[in-house]
C-alpha cells in the first residue's frame, strides 16, 4: 500500500499524474487566459483608433472648409490635433499590447516530481490490538488510568491460595485453623459460628484480596488517541501508508513530547500483567472467570454442607431413635388395639373398679421385631408399621410384677382403707353438699327476690308508660278538637327522651339478670364437678402398676393434637413427644433469612453481565 492524496485516486501514482495534469491544465488555462486578455486590448485600442482617425478626417475637412469660407476654424484646428496625438497614443499601445502577447509565457514544463511522506499517527500495540495516536493533536487527549497494587506478590499468592483452595472440596474438614465469625446481627442466640479450614481459607483469602485491591494509587497518561470507527480513523485507514519504501519522511509536526508518554503507556500496560495467573489476555476475564469460580464453589458447598447436616442430623437422629426404643418392649397397635382401647379410657377408680379391673397385659404373639432396611416394625403376622405401642422393659417386666405380687399380699388391709376411706369421703361429701347446697340456695333466693323485684319495677314502668302515652294521646286529641284550650297548662315535650331512657334502664336490668343467672349455673357446675373429684378414691393397686401404659395409650390417641415441633418426636415415642420440653425457637433476624435465600450464582452472572454492558459502552 502505498497511500494517496486525493479521495478519486487509487494510489500515488495517480495521484502524481493527477497533479501534473491540473498543473498543465492550469498553465494553458492561464496562458489562453492571458492571450485573450492582450487580445481584448488590442481590439479595444484598434477600435478607438478607428474611431479618432473617422473624427481626424472629419475636423480636418470642417477646418479646411472653414478656411475658405472664411468661418473661424480654430476650434476645429484644436479638436483635430487632439485627435491627432490620440491616434498615435492608441498605436503606441497596440504596439505595446502586440508585444506583451509576443512576451506572454509558454514554456511551462516539470522537470522532476517525487514523493515524500508525512508521519500523521503512531500506532501503538495494546493488547494484542492497537490504537492509533493523532500526531496532528486535532483530537482531544484520552486519559489512560491503571490502579497500580502496592502489594502484587502478595495479591498474586492470596489469588494462588484461593484458587487452589478451591479445587478440591473435602468430604470432612480439617480444624487445624478454625475462625469464629461475628452472627450476632443474624441471630441473638447464636452470637458466633466457627469455620473450620476450608470455608475459613476462603473467606481468609477473599478478605485479603479485598484488602490488597484497596490498597493501591492510581497512575495515569494522557494521549491524543483517534477513537475507533471515527472520521479521523476513517481517512488515517484511506489514505495513509505504512510503507514508505525509500521514499522519504518529513516530520511536519512536533511530538517530541509523545516518547516519554509512550513509555508510561507502555509501562502501564506492563504492571497489568503484574496479577496475570492463567493464560487469559485480558485481566478482566481472568477475574470475572474466578468470580464466577468462587460464586459456584461457596454456592455448592452451602448447598452441599446444609444439605449434608440435613441428612447427618436425620440419621443421627434416627439412630439415637433406635438407641432409646432398645430399651422398650415393642407391640403391634393393630393386633393388641382393644387392649390399648382398655387400657386408655381406665380412670383407675376404686369404687368401680375394685371387683372388675383386670390388670394390662400384652400377648407376647404381638411383639414386633424392627427391620432395619425397611425402617419399619414387623409383627408374627407379617403386618408393619412405623409406630408401635412401647412399654419399657424395666417396667413391664420388673416393676408390675412386683407391684402386682405386692398389692396381692396385702389385698385384706387394703381393701379396709379403701372403706375408710370412701367412708370418711362420703361423710365429707354430704356435709359438704349440705352447707354449699345451703349458701346456694340462700343466694339463690336472694336473686330470685332481686329479679322479682325488677320484674315488678319493670312492670311498674309498663303501665306508666302506657298511662302516660294514654295521657298524650288525650292531650293530642283535645289540641286537634281545639276544646279547653284557654285553660290547658303547658307541657314540654320530652316523651322521646324519657321512653328512651326507661328502655335503656329495662334492657340493662334484663342484661343483669341473665348475667347472674350464667353465673349461678357456672357456681352449681362447679359444685358438681368439685364433688366428682373429690369423692373419687383412686384405685392405687391399679394406677401405681399401669399408669405409665394408661399415658403411653393417651399420648397415642393424641398425637395430632401436638404442636409442630413436638410432633418431630413422635418417632420416637408418642409418650415423649407428649411430656418433652422443648426449649425455644433461636431468636433469626429477618436479614438471616434473606440472606441465606441469595443465589450466589445468579448474582455473579448478572455482575458480569453489568461489566460487560460497561465495556460495551
Amino acid at each position: 500500500m502505498t497511500g494517496k492524496v486525493f479521495p478519486e485516486s487509487a494510489n500515488v501514482y495517480q495521484d502524481q499524474a493527477k497533479i501534473l495534469f491540473d498543473y498543465y491544465k492550469k498553465a494553458a488555462e492561464k496562458i489562453v487566459a492571458e492571450e485573450k486578455a492582450v487580445e481584448s486590448a488590442i481590439a479595444s485600442l484598434k477600435a478607438q483608433k478607428e474611431e479618432a482617425e473617422r473624427k481626424y478626417k472629419l475636423y480636418k475637412i470642417i477646418m479646411i472648409a472653414g478656411f475658405v469660407l472664411i468661418i473661424p476654424g480654430c476650434i476645429f484646428l484644436y479638436l483635430w490635433k487632439k485627435k491627432e496625438k490620440e491616434i498615435a497614443k492608441c498605436t503606441e499601445d497596440i504596439a505595446q499590447q502586440e508585444q506583451n502577447f509576443k512576451n506572454i509565457r509558454r514554456d511551462y514544463g516539470v522537470n522532476k516530481i517525487g514523493v515524500a511522506y508525512v508521519p500523521v499517527a503512531t500506532r501503538v500495540p495494546f493488547e494484542g490490538k492497537s490504537f492509533l495516536v493523532d500526531h496532528t493533536r486535532k483530537v482531544g487527549d484520552t486519559n489512560f488510568q491503571l490502579t497500580v497494587l502496592h502489594q502484587p506478590q502478595e495479591f498474586t499468592q492470596a489469588l494462588e491460595n484461593l484458587q487452589s483452595g478451591m479445587e478440591k472440596i473435602p468430604v470432612v474438614e480439617s480444624n487445624e485453623m478454625p475462625e469464629e465469625v461475628d452472627t450476632s446481627t443474624y441471630s441473638t442466640s447464636v452470637q458466633n459460628v466457627t469455620l473450620h479450614d476450608y470455608v475459613g481459607n476462603i473467606d481468609r483469602q477473599v478478605r485479603n484480596i479485598s484488602y490488597l485491591l484497596g490498597d493501591n494509587e492510581q497512575v495515569s497518561v494522557s494521549l491524543p488517541v483517534v477513537t475507533p470507527g471515527s472520521s479521523e480513523e476513517q481517512y488515517v485507514d484511506e489514505f495513509a501508508s505504512t510503507d514508505t519504501a525509500d521514499k522519504p519522511v518529513v516530520n511536519v509536526f512536533d511530538v517530541s513530547d509523545f516518547g516519554s508518554k509512550l513509555e508510561n503507556f507502555a509501562s502501564l500496560n506492563s504492571m497489568k500483567d503484574q496479577i496475570k495467573k492463567s493464560d487469559d489476555s485480558d485481566n478482566t476475564e481472568y477475574m470475572k472467570k474466578l468470580m464466577l469460580q468462587l460464586a459456584d464453589t461457596v454456592q455448592l458447598l452451602t448447598v452441599t454442607k446444609s444439605s449434608g447436616s440435613s441428612k447427618l442430623i436425620n440419621y443421627t437422629t434416627k439412630i439415637f431413635e433406635n438407641v432409646l426404643k432398645a430399651s422398650y418392649n415393642q407391640y403391634s397397635p393393630t393386633l393388641e388395639a382393644e387392649e390399648i382401647e382398655r387400657i386408655r379410657t381406665a380412670n383407675f377408680d376404686y369404687q368401680t373398679s375394685v371387683n372388675t379391673y383386670k390388670p394390662f397385659s400384652l400377648k407376647q404373639g404381638s411383639r414386633v421385631r424392627y427391620d432395619l432396611w425397611s425402617g419399619n416394625w414387623i409383627a408374627e403376622d407379617g403386618s408393619q408399621t412405623v409406630m408401635p405401642f412401647g412399654m419399657h422393659q424395666v417396667d413391664e417386666e420388673v416393676i408390675m410384677p412386683v407391684i402386682q405380687n405386692l398389692m396381692e399380699e396385702n389385698r385384706i388391709e387394703r381393701l379396709k382403707v379403701y372403706n375408710d376411706i370412701e367412708d370418711q369421703k362420703r361423710d365429707y361429701l354430704e356435709r359438704w353438699s349440705s352447707e354449699t347446697g345451703e349458701y346456694f340456695r340462700d343466694n339463690r333466693k336472694t336473686a330470685d327476690e332481686l329479679i322479682t323485684h325488677m320484674r315488678e319495677a319493670y312492670a311498674d314502668y309498663t303501665s306508666s308508660a302506657a298511662t302516660y302515652k294514654s295521657l298524650m294521646n288525650t292531650q293530642n286529641m283535645l289540641d286537634e278538637q281545639g276544646a279547653g284550650a284557654s285553660g290547658k297548662v303547658e307541657a314540654e315535650d320530652a316523651q322521646d327522651e324519657m321512653i328512651a331512657g326507661f328502655e335503656a334502664q329495662a334492657q340493662q336490668c334484663n342484661q343483669q339478670q341473665i348475667a347472674f343467672a350464667e353465673f349461678m349455673d357456672r357456681i352449681q357446675e362447679d359444685i358438681n364437678d368439685s364433688k366428682e373429684r373429690f369423692g373419687h378414691v383412686e384405685y392405687y393397686e391399679a394406677s401405681l402398676r399401669d399408669n405409665e401404659s394408661h399415658d403411653m395409650a393417651v399420648s397415642m390417641a393424641n398425637i395430632h393434637e401436638l404442636d409442630p415441633r413436638k410432633k418431630q418426636l413422635v418417632t420416637v415415642n408418642p409418650y415423649i413427644a407428649s411430656n418433652a420440653v422443648v426449649p425455644p425457637l433461636p431468636d433469626v433476624q429477618q436479614q438471616m433469612l434473606e440472606d441465606l435465600d441469595i443465589d450466589l450464582n445468579r448474582q455473579a452472572q448478572e455482575s458480569v453481565s453489568s461489566l460487560n454492558g460497561m465495556k460495551g459502552e
